[in-house]
């Protein structure tokens, strides 16, 4: 038996069948073949074996698995079967979503049931339901939503010009009569004769920041009225290419400073796959002033609110730079992960590992069978990136050859520039002093 650790978890690699980890009092983890991890209970009822399953990793978190399981021991102890209590409680679901007509009654039923359980990001999709589809088709009969009301919902949002958020409202519409479908209510999906592509072309964002725009980018944030933690937070994610949400979910329990790492949960992760990452000096010191300024936080971004209890919201971030004057056009926070991952390739990191530095995995069965996170090979990658940027901001990068001028001269030739009537009375002076010498 052993410790649980998300480390040790996330280190677990499949192998030709399946096999188990157990903890304690009948705690343990099922790997199988395809990689997939599941927490179960195992235990003795009536002189009966009987095992359930608790959830599954990382969707939920090692802490979560470990409460159900106590409860679970709880009613063992009281002589109740965890397992037959979880089929009943599966049966009252089904019986009371079979008694449902309209169409928002079952959409309520499939939000609790089905999306926020599964959906880390459940905010949203429960936002396009209330906004985007209830209104059109709510008070229809379950059995009555059509294509044509499909299309009703799509349209609405089309129209308003946000062709991506149209897919993604069709996207919600089909998973929830995929559910109804599995439940006997009805026989098709309407939501499956609308393609994707008849609604808009997807998107592929191309815009990082270029060479230029780098110190820019930096120096427009430096000076802005933006909290210091929000700085450094923009800072760590020019250095590091990790999504957002993993930095706003960090805890410092997730940073080892004596090891220089730091760790992406599963549970924080868009894919869910926990990713160690060996960091360089500067990201390093950024994530020790955030320490700093955290008080105590278990956060490393906690929310100014509520005394540092939650972290910094993703919105609160998104609004921090709207406001900032200097900044290059068209950029947001995601597109610095994409101009990491540009310089990365500019660099010559190999794509795989410079693809692993955005935690993006490999699919099929060289996913089973390669687990290889290249954890040395993405840190001297990083570290090459961090000399890089440095040499930027030094005026040294492939781009900006010119001589690096003192920062009050740079604010007198800018002068100099924005006034002809300046650059007129020196040059008229320049001249004088050459005639006369």
């Amino acid at each position: 038996m052993v410790k649980f650790s998300d480390f040790f978890l996330k280190g677990l690699q499949p192998k030709a069948s399946r096999y188990i980890e157990t903890e304690r009092n009948g705690f343990y983890i099922e790997v199988m073949p395809s990689g997939e991890k599941s927490f179960r209970y195992r235990y003795r009822l009536n002189g009966q074996r009987e095992k359930v399953t608790i959830g599954a990793y990382p969707a939920m978190t090692l802490k979560a698995a470990r409460t159900r399981h106590s409860e679970m021991l709880d009613q063992v102890n009281m002589g109740e079967s965890p397992a037959r209590a979880k089929r009943e409680s599966r049966l009252q679901a089904a019986a009371g979503i079979s008694s449902l007509g309209t169409f928002e009654h079952f959409a309520e039923k499939w939000i609790e049931l089905e999306l926020k359980p599964r959906n880390k990001n459940a905010r949203q999709d429960e936002t396009y339901i209330r906004r985007d589809i209830l209104p059109t088709v709510g008070k229809k009969e379950l059995k009555s939503v059509t294509t044509q009301d499909i299309w009703g919902c799509v349209e609405a949002v089309k129209q308003r010009g946000h062709g991506q958020a149209a897919r993604r409202v069709r996207s919600v519409l089909k998973r929830i009569f995929d559910f109804a479908i599995s439940h006997g209510l009805v026989l098709i999906n309407p939501a499956s004769a609308v393609r994707p592509t008849h609604i808009a072309q997807t998107k592929a964002r191309p815009r990082f920041l270029s060479v230029q725009e780098i110190p820019v980018w930096l120096h427009a944030i430096e000076t802005s009225s933006i909290a210091k933690s929000t700085k450094l937070a923009l800072r760590f994610l020019l250095l590091v290419p990790a999504r957002k949400g993993e930095l706003l979910a960090a805890t410092w329990n997730d940073v080892d400073f004596a090891a220089s790492t730091w760790d992406i949960r599963g549970d924080a992760s868009k894919n869910g796959a926990a990713l160690r990452h060996k960091l360089p000096s500067q990201a390093m010191a950024v994530l020790r002033e955030l320490r700093q300024l955290a008080m105590g936080s278990q956060w490393v971004l906690p929310s100014s609110r509520g005394l540092g209890r939650a972290h910094l919201s993703k919105s609160a971030m998104n609004s921090a730079i709207k406001g900032i004057a200097g900044l290059p056009q068209g950029v947001v926070i995601h597109d610095l992960r994409r101009t990491v991952r540009t310089n990365l390739s500019e660099l010559g990191i190999s794509s795989d590992v410079a693809e692993m530095c955005l935690n993006h995995r490999r699919s099929g069965m060289i996913r089973v069978y390669d687990v290889s996170e290249l954890i040395e090979q993405r840190y001297q990658a990083l570290q090459k990136w961090e000399s890089y940027l440095k040499s930027l901001l030094d005026g040294g990068g492939k781009e900006n050859n010119a001589p690096k001028v003192p920062e009050q001269f740079g604010e007198m030739l800018q002068q100099i520039h924005a006034d002809p009537a300046l650059r007129r009375y020196l040059l008229s002076a320049l001249l004088e002093q050459s005639e006369s010498g």
